[in-house]
């Protein structure tokens, strides 16, 4: 299905069939025809295919187009990929490589339709998966790969030539012959792709000591009664080894927040910390969420640094006229897809918050957008906007009100986000007050209720409902722990002081460029670049910051959540969009459960077809919709084209379009008077 060989690059629009390729190619010729910012959006399930659905873009785009000084090439596209596969996707339930960040890559094209440059940004990592993984899924590729495919002089440097018998992190070997030298392969590939985009091999040892670092400190482990310490301190050892820092400023940095505001206060001369800082005082998390806030910062800093690599190789000063994104997201989850017992968790809520989110600007844009330019052009379309929306799910997610109703008896609803950041800070709160707000705001009241919920709890503890993709495809989640997730994690703070006060040279060198970065859009990487593009998408991202609850809410957990979604909004609706819409055939078909298709007499594999899960996800997309209201809205532009065209006979057709829409219905006047019947078209 996406094989680049059918994408041949053809001179006229419109004329290649139904293919991914096609979309790039339509976006491209928009570019060269308005002169916009075009975006590429692929919606769907994890394992729908949407990340290949992306690198197919790009491919074609980079092959097709060409770049300038060949500063960007189908073999960095390439390189780049199988990088950001190997640092940020896990193998789930869903399937092998499931991604677990949100990105956007963007090709600036100058005015003869050349590549100048290439730029990526990443928002929305799901860092607690280094520490953390649902049972039955994986943490990051890297790691494995690693472990596998490293010559022994790395593996002595690293103290990685004997494993720990039991890591906290779920970090270790692979288990069988086959998964090993399938890593082993993976990583030399890994190396190979960081040679083609530039990444030197001390670069390389850099990067691997931050993962050594992270693999030590998940074999240290904590206590989990008593004094906050190291559980190993030989595997703690190790870690400050690799690490470039001494046994105590690991500790210090992991543990003994409080020191930092005694410090403080000491020089400052005051008597007393502030509110906020007893509030935020370290004695407050416990040993295991100290390491592992320590090895999810880490590993957040580490991935942006090799993003900061990627932009490097790309980067150019050639003057650019518009770009193309392309936006890969994780999709939308839900684990009774493959028919799991287990509740979602709040990782992949923040998954679903944000293809919500997009499904709600492809509603917007498709209908909402469309409509209003038929009614300010006078076009009569027999078509209502639907009833139901995403933004009524999205709303569950992210409402925040400061209004009262009238009198004042009731506050307005909040949405779960911002109900979590309000009872972090109440002392005593727990999981149960939270789940009981957002029901009191949400929940259906009563069976004989007229008006639709969009949230139902469950009968198990602590566990919810959520009605996404329009009522059609429930997520049930399950609470517990969530109020630990949203609080503020000091260690992950501290962990690029760590890197960046390392005693490793190269080690220092490559995080360096972080501390410049505003520690508010620490959490978006690729907020670097030198054309004109990257400055202008860099300078969108800080003002959505800057501009917002940020400024106020610096150190807020679910408002740094809410604003990465709002970044990737705001770089989106500058462009003019392309939504692909990527469809499971059949439960079982992103590579989890289900049965194999079965190959046919030619040899070939038939697809089989799942009706039901099909007609869910249609539904849920509102596909069926948008095309109703193609069909019916291009049927009314025909008709007002024609009448728009037969000016001479018709002088009152040039109040219908106004002048400047002439060049998109190309409307001509016509000769023959004969032609000029509406009843005709």
């Amino acid at each position: 299905l996406f094989s680049l060989e059918v994408c041949v690059f053809k001179g006229k629009r419109d004329n290649m069939p139904p293919h991914i390729c096609s979309v790039a190619q339509s976006a491209y010729w928009s570019l060269l025809m308005h002169r916009q910012d075009q975006a590429i959006v692929p919606l769907g399930r994890s394992g729908a295919g949407k990340t290949t659905c992306c690198q197919s873009a790009l491919e074609y785009l980079v092959g097709a187009a060409r770049s300038v000084d060949n500063r960007v090439s189908v073999e960095k596209i390439q390189a780049m990929f199988t990088i950001l596969k190997a640092f940020g996707t896990v193998t789930t339930c869903y399937n092998g490589a499931s991604t677990r960040f949100s990105m956007v890559m963007s090709l600036d094209f100058n005015a003869t339709g050349r590549i100048t440059a290439a730029h990526l940004q990443t928002m929305l990592l799901e860092r607690v998966r280094v520490a953390q993984q649902p049972e039955g899924e994986s943490n990051f590729s890297v790691f494995s790969q690693m472990l596998a495919g490293l010559d022994m002089a790395h593996r002595t440097m690293l103290h990685l030539h004997q494993t720990a018998e039991s890591n906290s992190f779920g970090i270790g070997p692979c288990s069988k012959t086959e998964e090993k030298q399938k890593a082993s392969v993976a990583f030399a590939q890994l190396q190979a792709a960081m040679e083609t985009l530039g990444i030197t091999v001390d670069e390389q040892t850099a990067i691997w000591r931050v993962l050594a670092g992270i693999y030590h400190l998940g074999a240290a482990g904590a206590c989990k009664v008593g004094r906050k310490q190291f559980m190993k301190f030989e595997w703690a050892n190790n870690a400050a080894d690799v690490l470039g820092c001494d046994f105590e400023e690991l500790t210090t940095a992991v543990f003994k927040h409080h020191l930092k505001q005694i410090i403080e206060q000491v020089t400052s001369g005051t008597s007393r910390l502030s509110k906020d800082e007893e509030r935020n005082a370290g004695p407050k998390m416990t040993g295991v969420e100290c390491v592992e806030g320590m090895a999810a910062g880490l590993y957040e800093e580490l991935f942006a640094a090799v993003v900061s690599l990627i932009n490097r190789s790309f980067s150019s000063s050639h003057l650019s006229m518009a770009s193309i994104m392309v936006v890969d997201t994780p999709g939308f989850h839900n684990p009774r897809h493959q028919k799991k017992e287990r509740a979602a968790t709040f990782e992949e809520l923040c998954h679903n918050y944000v293809h919500e989110q997009l499904q709600t600007l492809f509603y917007k844009r498709t209908f909402m957008s469309e409509l209003e330019r038929y009614r300010e052009e006078n076009v009569e379309v027999p078509f209502d906007l639907p009833e139901l929306s995403p933004m009524a799910t999205v709303s569950v997610i992210d409402q925040n009100s400061s209004q009262v109703p009238p009198g004042g008896q009731a506050e307005e609803p909040k949405g779960l986000l911002w109900i979590l950041d309000e009872e972090v800070l109440i002392p005593g709160s727990s999981d149960s007050v939270v789940l009981n707000r957002l029901c009191s705001y949400f929940a259906k009241k009563g069976t004989e209720s007229e008006e639709e919920g969009f949230l139902r709890k469950c009968e198990q503890m602590l566990q919810f409902e959520i009605f996404h993709q329009l009522g059609k495809d429930p997520v049930r989640y399950d609470l517990t722990g969530w109020m630990n997730k949203a609080k503020l994690n000091l260690s992950a703070q501290n962990s690029i002081q760590v890197l960046q006060q390392s005693k490793i040279d190269a080690l220092k060198k490559l995080f360096l460029p972080r501390s410049k970065m505003p520690l508010i859009c620490r959490s978006v990487a690729g907020l670097e670049g030198n054309s004109q593009q990257a400055l202008q998408r860099t300078g969108c991202v800080r003002k959505t910051f800057t501009s917002s609850l940020a400024a106020v809410k610096k150190k807020s957990v679910c408002a740094q959540i809410k604003l990465q979604m709002d970044a990737l909004a705001n770089l989106v609706k500058r462009s003019q969009i392309h939504f692909v819409h990527c469809l499971v055939p059949r439960v079982g078909a992103d590579g989890a459960e289900g049965k194999p298709s079965q190959p046919c007499i030619t040899g070939e594999v038939e697809l089989t077809l799942d009706v039901p899960t099909l007609r869910v996800q249609l539904s849920g997309a509102q596909l069926l919709d948008a095309l109703r209201l193609y069909r019916i809205g291009m049927a009314s532009l025909r008709c007002a084209t024609v009448f728009y065209a037969c000016k001479n006979c018709h002088p009152e057709g040039l109040q219908t379009f106004p002048t400047q829409r002439k060049a998109v219905y190309q409307g001509e006047p016509l000769k023959s008077r004969e032609l000029c019947s509406l009843s005709q078209f």
